[in-house]
């Protein structure tokens, strides 16, 4: 099949593969395999492409070797060994350092820490010890402090840190910054500032840097480097989701896209929110206050996975409400609370555990609605009631994302959960405890059931007809429930 696209992501438990026929925009197989990182990726690769031959006899004979792509169009993007990690150092945590981790997450970046103000030499041991991939220096509007950012690059040049670092603060300082740290031999590229002006982002040209520097230099890092001159490795996975998403919400030049959109990513460990859109604040008498977020925006939350961190989201939202929410959806199971907190509990220990019994899976699902609850409401804006001497006013914070219409699944979770409508129900975005989150207020909900937001992705910048035909044809509306 000359047509043939094989699509790859190298994840840390499984290696995913994708095929692809381009001229029909269409899926022809799918398969994975433990990935293989520890010691060759190459070896999970091999695996999972002969499953997929196996399943659909798309080459000419049995994968022996990775010759086997020879001709076709291979591309892949990788989480493996925990993904890219990046260091943040800025100035002011609510300014320039939450500029910086927008444009870290959007990059596809796990960040590990973030530090504020002027570097210690303390913090700049604490920074050694997160273990870093990268380091993204930040620090200053143009024109502004330029004293804070070069004082922490001498202190990070008289470090034993020896990663590529991002400087991408007050352009005024650029130059001594860069004479610092590469006098001192360190690996140091100038990007545009990623706060300009005060309140002003301007975050993609750090996230391009980020994406290069994983291209050419950690992609060795993790191991992948074996695949040099058969799969380029070309972005990382939450990066590659993201480039999915906002073609599936932009549309090419020739075709429109579905609009603002809000998608989540449920895992075992975290759990990830995407929206597409500015989120200005809506309504009458409403004072903006903040600042400005990106139109393509990425949160991670560390701490609501539903295996790794199944017992924090218990912790987080109460037993009792866990088994009022598995009871109200699922009553024929009739699960006791004890039975459900020794689930939670096994599932924490034994992360790779898979559902047994039916009623496993109505509690993964009640996890998984619980975890995209809070990650929404961390993820949009949030506003607050005042009452002046002129009168009722309502203060906004972040993207007000009520009128999205859009609101897509994509996670394991989505694939093999048979609840998983119920997974992204109304009524796991509904405010609780009187929080007004700018959440969506009525969206159509569509699931990723092929897992194919991550191919997407990695066809948008070449092929973005065939991308958003993709988006279009396999995201899965979900029929409206009665809630």
């Amino acid at each position: 099949m000359t047509s043939l696209a094989i699509l790859i992501d190298f994840g840390s438990t499984f290696t995913k593969v994708t095929a692809i026929d381009l001229l029909e925009a269409q899926v022809v197989g799918r398969s994975q395999s433990p990935s293989t990182v520890a010691t060759d990726v190459r070896d999970g690769l091999l695996r999972a492409l002969t499953l997929l031959h196996e399943q659909r006899a798309l080459f000419d004979a049995r994968p022996k070797d990775l010759k086997i792509l020879s001709g076709k169009t291979v591309l892949a993007s990788s989480s493996a060994a925990g993904g890219l990690r990046i260091a943040v150092i800025g100035n002011v945590p609510g300014l320039t350092v939450e500029a910086a981790n927008q444009a870290a997450l959007g990059a596809g970046a796990k960040v590990v820490g973030s530090t504020a103000f002027k570097l210690s030499d303390e913090k700049v041991s604490d920074t050694i010890a997160m273990r870093p991939d990268m380091i993204l220096l930040t620090g200053g509007v143009d024109g502004g402090d330029g004293e804070t950012i070069v004082h922490n690059a001498r202190l990070l040049a008289g470090s034993a840190l020896a990663v590529p670092i991002v400087a991408a603060g007050n352009r005024a300082a650029a130059d001594e910054v860069v004479a610092v740290l590469r006098q001192a031999g360190k690996e140091v590229r100038v990007v545009a500032n990623v706060m300009p002006k005060a309140g002003v982002l301007a975050v993609e040209s750090a996230r391009e840097a980020i994406r290069e520097i994983f291209m050419a230099r950690i992609t060795h890092a993790k191991g992948l480097d074996g695949l040099a001159g058969m799969v380029p490795v070309v972005l990382p996975t939450p990066m590659a989701v993201l480039r999915g998403v906002r073609i599936g919400a932009d549309g090419t030049g020739d075709a429109k896209g579905w609009g603002d959109m809000l998608v989540v990513d449920v895992g075992g460990a975290t759990t990830d929110v995407h929206s597409i859109g500015y989120g200005q604040p809506q309504g009458e008498n409403v004072i903006a206050q903040g600042l400005a977020e990106s139109y393509a925006k990425r949160t991670v939350e560390g701490d609501l996975g539903i295996r790794f961190n199944a017992a924090t989201i218990l912790g987080r939202v109460g037993l009792d409400k866990l088994i009022d929410d598995l009871r109200q959806e699922f009553p024929d199971f009739g699960v006791e609370a004890d039975q459900l907190s020794d689930y939670v509990e096994q599932i924490t220990q034994e992360t790779g555990k898979v559902p047994v019994e039916k009623w496993h899976a109505a509690a993964d699902a009640v996890l998984a609605n619980n975890a995209v609850s809070v990650a929404v409401a961390r993820h949009v804006g949030r506003r607050e009631r005042i009452v002046a001497r002129e009168g009722e006013a309502w203060v906004h914070s972040g993207k007000d994302m009520r009128d999205t219409r859009t609101l897509i699944g994509t996670g394991g979770v989505f694939v093999h959960n048979p609840h998983a409508g119920y997974i992204l129900s109304q009524r796991a975005l509904t405010d609780a405890h009187g929080v007004q989150a700018l959440r969506p207020r009525d969206p159509q909900i569509y699931l990723d059931s092929s897992y194919l937001l991550y191919a997407i992705g990695l066809l948008s910048e070449t092929l973005p007809q065939v991308a958003l035909r993709l988006f279009q044809r396999y995201m899965a509306p979900v029929a409206r429930r009665a809630d």
